[in-house]
């Protein structure tokens, strides 16, 4: 009997005090941007059942890509979406992650390998001091 009485009281110490074993998870901030360029991403909490996201559109010609970020519903992530943009129609992908401003990363493509293995010899050279002489 002391013993159920003795884990009742941690129960009711714990619910008062605020320590419960499933904390209740509070609302995330993204950071909101439209498609305008250059993007000033500002930092913005979310409505209930949202999550973070980066929606990428591209024109249906190909020759134009657009961007924004911000909140999106959670079931709105894996649908592709349609969005018109100064008189130009886009088809629209979301990239959606749940942790706080985790939408701060662009589309941007990682360099090429091309790219990569002319810039670390020349990064190198000029690092350590060494000379080109053409």
């Amino acid at each position: 009997m002391g013993l159920s009485r003795a884990f009742l009281g941690v129960l009711f110490l714990s619910g008062t005090l605020g320590l419960t074993t499933s904390p209740s998870r509070g609302r995330l901030r993204c950071y909101t941007c439209n498609f305008a360029k250059p993007c000033y991403p500002v930092p913005t909490e979310c409505q209930e059942g949202e999550v973070c996201g980066v929606s990428v559109g591209t024109s249906e010609q190909k020759e134009d890509v657009i961007e924004r970020k911000g909140c999106l519903p959670r079931a709105q992530c894996p649908l592709l979406g349609h969005a018109t943009y100064w008189s130009r129609s886009y088809a629209l992908r979301h990239q959606c992650c749940e942790q706080d401003l985790c939408n701060a990363a662009g589309s941007q493509r990682p360099p090429s390998l091309p790219l990569i293995m002319t810039l670390l010899p020349l990064s190198a050279i000029f690092g350590w001091g060494a000379h080109i002489f053409l």
